[in-house]
């Protein structure tokens, strides 16, 4: 329980991916609604097992928050520059 503040940060982070994801299913853009979805769940379920989580293992939500932010980041990264050599041809 020592790891709250990471437990609500990683739920609020989830519900903002989510809202995302809701948004972004209006605008059509189906690959950034797909990994924003997954990424939302992925947040949301690293906040709410943290709170479960004994107190000696309390790094493994923050570990976890790191890789998801790591890897929404690349695909977010990866997205750009896909669009970026598509407009230039």
């Amino acid at each position: 329980m020592s790891n709250i503040f990471y437990n609500i940060v990683s739920i609020i982070i989830g519900l903002v991916l989510i809202s995302f994801f809701i948004l972004n299913l209006k605008n059509n853009k189906l690959y950034m609604t797909i990994v924003s979805a997954i990424h939302g769940v992925l947040f949301l379920f690293a906040g709410i097992s943290g709170f479960f989580i004994p107190k000696e293992y309390g790094y493994i939500t923050i570990l976890w928050m790191l890789a998801l932010c790591i890897t929404m980041v690349i695909c977010i990264l990866l997205k750009n520059k896909s669009e970026n050599e598509f407009s230039l041809r």
